[in-house]
């Protein structure tokens, strides 16, 4: 029978599913602070913007090698007065950390970010590629 196990251990069913939830839930939260990436790209350049609200530019770390762009930030934690009792909090705080690597060479010296209005927006400017030497034919005379 199909249900057999459900009629003989049904604890063992619902603690299947508990364990399973409570490890997507700890996975999940585990993460902890992680702000939204977009990156474009054009012939130029790559562009690439960071959400990163209520944070301090001081707090936020942007790295160029070997064609890898790193980002790390960390969103800190305000200390509360002890006379006051915190009831909700959905923030995240903590260490973020993110390494991009870039198809093309980056001209690291053109390269730009700026913060502004909690985003981080930054500017790869590609390598242009030197032009090969073109063969011409010399006539003989």
């Amino acid at each position: 029978m199909r249900f057999g196990i459900i009629e003989r251990e049904p604890e063992m069913l619902f603690d299947s599913f508990r364990n399973n939830l409570e490890k997507l839930v700890r996975d999940n939260y585990a993460q902890g602070f992680r702000p939204c990436c977009e990156i474009k790209e054009n012939e130029k350049e790559y562009k690439v913007k960071f959400m990163l609200p209520g944070m301090s530019k001081e707090d936020i770390n942007v790295e160029l090698a070997d064609n890898v762009l790193t980002v790390k930030a960390e969103f800190k934690k305000e200390e509360s007065p002890e006379d006051e009792v915190l009831h909700v909090s959905e923030f995240t705080y903590g260490n973020y950390e993110k390494s991009i690597r870039f198809e093309q060479e980056i001209d690291d010296e053109k390269s730009t970010s700026e913060y502004k209005n909690g985003i981080l927006h930054i500017t790869l400017a590609k390598k242009q590629e030197t032009k090969k030497d073109t063969v011409k034919k010399i006539s003989v005379k």
